[in-house]
């Protein structure tokens, strides 16, 4: 078979296997037999109406032997993929995606005449073609050149602002600029592309200027999704053509921007300064990683409204991850960082949410575009904790009461959330998609919304006189390593926060957000073989259910199935798992509801109370 032909029948023949011609892939699809368009779709990772437009076969099966062209084209002589990606508006990692290119994606280089599969113009910008047609609107020509579409503002959606009637005056509004926070993201990388020294020149810190307080969180995150996770202040240290003052004071511009934006106090500029100046001295490529590690702190801290000062309430009690180098060994054939389990960990989780979002958009009639999904909550996947080259769960210190104690300690369990011991997988839950205001759809995940569930109940039942402590982890990772029954050994014999109680004045709390309305009971869980547990399960479903807003069933589950390990570690002490409400459906933004969460977690605390006789 010619090596310009393929019969695909899996992902890895798109690049042609042949040991000669690596690099070469397939210019064609000839199905051996009638195929569905959806059988190359889902190898090419698009949708079926996508490839339909991406090859211009226009029924849903290919006959045999229809020899279908897929466009390709080559790098630009002198240039990278990252140009060819530039130049058919796509990103980075959708190009590398489509082309097979394995991570780090700044390490791949194109060999002489090699071809890559892109996305035509009239693909990339197939929503605003639409939109030109229904209003007549002539359609904008290919795009050769990507500097010449910017600077000549042409009618261009993803980069070039004013690509829509008022695009200017919105953009004003929502960012305070007349550009989103991706094109300014993209216009700095095209200029600083554009000519050397670009730092301290008028094209460069015209667009710098840009940004500030509205939307430099969105700049920060734009450019590095756009260019393999490297930071935009990387980029800017590393121009150096242009002079040292020109470049700190670059990136002291986009701190201050950050720095007012989340309100972090005057007196830590000093210390990022210091550190900015202390790598220029030592380096001349600047290394920048610690500054981008501060920077991604900042990045963290929630963005105030109006008048309201942040604080982190939860900053004494945290448990600090292991450092970013420490050696960690999931399972016999697996060894990572710590760092590289984390990162590795994201990576993973956004794949996965790029795919459930296309289901999502299919079950609820939205329209499928991948620049609508804000995949910063999987940033927050947090680092793993690691002992002796373990991952275990983690484990705050006993939150003794900021009242009157009355002797009761709870263990609060925030479901999911943690690392396996086996595999290495990190377990966010389950999880849905959630409108913002920006209009963009982020992922609602059950292992983060069931923190700040925790978290509040923490501070609610320290109010009332108990004693709380809070472990998460991933439900395999506690029961191997019996983190549960460690840690009730420990309250028992004062080694836990120096006081000995008594296994009559535990109890275990584990929290969950179920998946879909009609898959599981939502409601009261407990492991059946103690009766301790079928009564406190009784009496919280009793407090659950004197309120309409929720319909609890109670579930006798068999222990070990469906995440009641975590219960089966609780050494007969009353333990239940509450699934707080559904994370997909009708009633998912109950979990974004302050009001519902208040209900839900005095209820819990009531129900508590009444198990423990305390008035």
């Amino acid at each position: 078979m010619s090596q310009n032909f393929i019969y695909i029948e899996n992902a890895k023949q798109i690049v042609n296997s042949d040991s000669a011609n690596k690099n070469q892939r397939p210019k064609f699809i000839v199905p051996p037999k009638d195929t569905a368009v959806s059988h190359y779709a889902k190898l090419l990772g698009m949708s079926n109406e996508e490839f339909m437009q991406w090859t211009g076969v226009k029924n849903s099966t290919i006959k045999k032997g229809t020899k279908v062209k897929l466009p390709m084209d080559k790098v630009p002589e002198g240039k990278g993929i990252y140009a060819l990606a530039k130049k058919y508006n796509m990103s980075v990692e959708e190009f590398c995606k489509l082309n097979k290119i394995p991570k780090p994606y700044n390490e791949y280089k194109a060999q002489k005449n090699e071809e890559f599969y892109v996305k035509p113009y009239k693909l990339t910008n197939s929503k605003q073609s639409k939109n030109n047609k229904e209003n007549n609107a002539p359609s904008a020509p290919p795009v050769e050149d990507l500097s010449d579409v910017l600077n000549a503002r042409e009618d261009f959606t993803g980069l070039a602002a004013g690509a829509l009637v008022g695009a200017d005056s919105v953009n004003k509004c929502v960012w305070n600029s007349s550009f989103t926070p991706k094109e300014i993201a993209a216009r700095l990388e095209d200029v600083a592309n554009d000519k050397w020294g670009a730092v301290g020149k008028k094209p460069f810190d015209d667009m710098l200027k840009e940004i500030n307080s509205k939307n430099v969180s969105d700049v920060l995150t734009e450019y590095s999704k756009a260019n393999d996770g490297r930071s935009l202040i990387n980029r800017i240290t590393s121009e150096i053509t242009s002079r040292q003052d020109a470049r700190k004071d670059a990136v002291m511009y986009v701190y201050d921007a950050l720095a007012k934006q989340k309100n972090i106090p005057q007196n830590e500029r000093k210390d990022f300064e210091q550190e900015l100046n202390a790598q220029f001295d030592s380096f001349g490529m600047v290394n920048t990683e610690k500054l981008d590690s501060m920077i991604d702190e900042m990045l963290k801290v929630p963005t105030p409204a109006k008048g309201q000062v942040i604080s982190n309430k939860y900053t004494s009690y945290t448990v600090p991850a292991a450092a970013a180098d420490t050696i960690v060994k999931p399972s016999r054939n697996k060894v990572f960082t710590a760092k590289k389990l984390q990162s590795g960990a994201i990576e993973s989780a956004k794949d996965e949410a790029e795919i459930e979002f296309q289901k999502y958009c299919s079950i609820n009639k939205i329209p499928y575009n991948l620049d609508n999904l804000d995949l910063s909550p999987m940033d927050r996947i947090p680092a793993p904790v690691i002992k002796d080259g373990k991952l275990v769960a983690a484990e705050t210190e006993l939150l003794k009461p900021i009242s009157i104690p009355n002797g009761k300690v709870i263990i609060l369990n925030p479901g999911h959330g943690g690392y396996s011991s086996q595999t290495g997988y990190f377990d966010t839950g389950t999880y849905s998609f959630i409108k913002k205001e920006s209009g963009k759809y982020a992922p609602l995940i059950e292992y983060e919304k069931m923190k700040i569930y925790t978290e509040d109940t923490i501070d609610k039942l320290r109010a009332k006189g108990y004693a709380v402590v809070m472990i998460t982890g991933h439900a395999e990772t506690i029961s191997d390593e019996k983190s549960v029954s460690k840690l009730i050994d420990n309250l028992m014999n004062g080694t836990k926060g120096g006081k000995k109680y008594s296994k009559d004045d535990i109890a275990f709390v584990s929290l969950h957000a179920d998946s879909a309305e009609g898959q599981s009971g939502t409601g009261v869980c407990y492991d059946p073989n103690f009766k301790d547990d079928t009564k406190l399960a009784e009496i919280m479903k009793s407090n659950l259910n004197n309120e309409s807003w929720i319909k609890a069933e109670l579930s006798e589950r068999i222990p070990g199935v469906n995440g009641l390990q975590v219960l089966m570690q609780s050494k007969n002490i009353p333990s239940v798992l509450l699934e707080v409400e559904y994370v997909n459906g009708s009633k998912c933004k109950n979990l974004d509801s302050k009001a519902f969460q208040d209900r839900f977690e005095n209820k819990l605390i009531d129900g508590l109370d009444e198990y423990f006789g305390i008035k």
